[in-house]
């Protein structure tokens, strides 16, 4: 099996990314979409409750008033990431476990550099974008706001990942023209596992 990791900084393209493995019938797992859905859960939301309950509206949590919260001081944010990462950690595992008889996997995992997993994936696709249009993409998301961004950026590493990449995609240009280099990349790395 080929483990391919996808990663970048809000805004980069990892959703575009996932898309086009997944219009190649390529089995993909995306952390971002999971942790969306660990967020609905409960016993998750109870813990958040008691913690941040001003992160809350009519009993659903808002995501955006969370980020504000938790990137804003680091001791929450690792309150919030000791809940959700150890859940996330489970659904890669049993994901994996589930298609391991698969050939090639894409796995969209934000903090793959931070969180030390390199070694754990044959390639890694760092999803990179200027910071003028990375601000006109998240900026189009229901209600962020320049000052969420501007949290969200604090707490993300964004040139330190470059040079841990196997792939860069400067994702500046059209969506076709970032479908054209995955396309690229995927054949390369094909025709290097063969």
């Amino acid at each position: 099996m080929i483990l391919i990791g996808i990663t970048g900084i809000i805004g980069s393209g990892k959703t575009l990314a996932l898309n086009f493995f997944r219009e190649k019938k390529i089995t993909v797992f995306s952390a971002d979409e999971e942790v969306k859905k660990i967020l609905e859960k409960k016993i998750v939301k109870d813990k958040i409750y008691k913690k941040f309950p001003s992160a809350f509206l009519r009993k659903k949590i808002d995501k955006n008033k969370l980020a504000l919260i938790v990137f804003s001081d680091k001791k929450k944010l690792n309150f919030l990431e000791k809940i959700i990462h150890p859940l996330v950690k489970q659904k890669k595992k049993n994901f994996l476990n589930k298609n391991k008889k698969k050939k090639i996997i894409v796995m969209e995992i934000p903090i793959i550099f931070e969180k030390k997993s390199k070694k754990n994936y044959d390639c890694i696709i760092l999803m990179n974008t200027n910071k003028k249009i990375q601000h006109q993409r998240v900026m189009k998301r229901k209600n962020m706001t320049p000052q969420l961004l501007k949290k969200i950026m604090a707490n993300q590493i964004a040139n330190k990942k470059k040079k841990y990449a196997d792939y860069i995609i400067n994702n500046n240009g059209t969506k076709n023209k970032t479908r054209k280099i995955l396309k690229e990349i995927l054949n390369r790395i094909i025709s290097t596992a063969l």
